[in-house]
């Protein structure tokens, strides 16, 4: 299943501030390795740094092994959105019956 993640902080939890940039560098370096423990196939990793936002297209099982992925430090410091998410051409085969 393919999901989408957009996570938010706020500028005060930046986390390109001096006193969280440990964390950021240590969390975005073990980013493949995470996605591996957690059973997570990152599809595209993004920011925009501006907006204080990342995003996040992945394939996973469950909604648990996504959750699993963008667990602490991150979610911990982050407000976001998960949706699971289907291609146009299964979305068509989802909802219109043959």
């Amino acid at each position: 299943m393919r999901f989408i993640a957009t996570l938010e902080h706020s500028p005060d939890n930046c986390w390109a501030r001096e006193e969280n940039q440990d964390k950021a560098v240590e969390w975005i370096t073990q980013l493949d390795q995470r996605a591996e423990e957690h059973g997570v196939e990152l599809d595209g990793a993004y920011a925009t740094p501006t907006e204080h936002q990342f995003y996040f297209i992945m394939q996973a099982d469950s909604f648990g092994a996504v959750t699993g992925f963008l667990g602490p430090p991150f979610g911990e410091d982050h407000d976001g959105h998960v949706a699971p998410v289907l291609t146009l051409d299964e979305s068509i085969d989802a909802v219109i019956e043959d």
